[in-house]
């Protein structure tokens, strides 16, 4: 897991992260929006190619993952699983939640 002492920290480190499991990504695909109680969205793009982009999208995100900024470190740090935060209500999610797969992978 990335160590991270922020969420923007993070934010900052996905390109580098996404270059790094492109492989992993190849064959996936998605268009994934974040947002944050506290007003922060982030939206990211996995082309079928691996490719990754992180720019406004063009189309309805196939999944929105929604939480509060320091739930989503909690899950980015390793501190809080995935599994546990939907089971407690702590991240939400909107849409084709089969598609998280590719962009945890990014965690990996």
């Amino acid at each position: 897991m990335p160590n991270n002492e922020s969420l923007e920290s993070f934010i900052e480190k996905l390109p580098a992260l996404a270059e790094g499991a492109k492989e992993r990504l190849r064959g996936h695909q998605g268009a994934f929006r974040l947002e944050t109680a506290e007003g922060r969205v982030c939206e990211i793009e996995i082309h079928p190619d691996g490719q990754v982009t992180f720019e406004p999208l063009n189309r309805e995100p196939d999944c929105t993952v929604t939480a509060s900024e320091s739930d989503l470190l909690a899950v980015i740090q390793g501190r809080l699983s995935p599994t546990k935060a939907l089971l407690l209500r702590k991240i939400r999610v909107r849409g084709q939640i089969t598609r998280l797969t590719a962009l945890i992978s990014l965690l990996d």
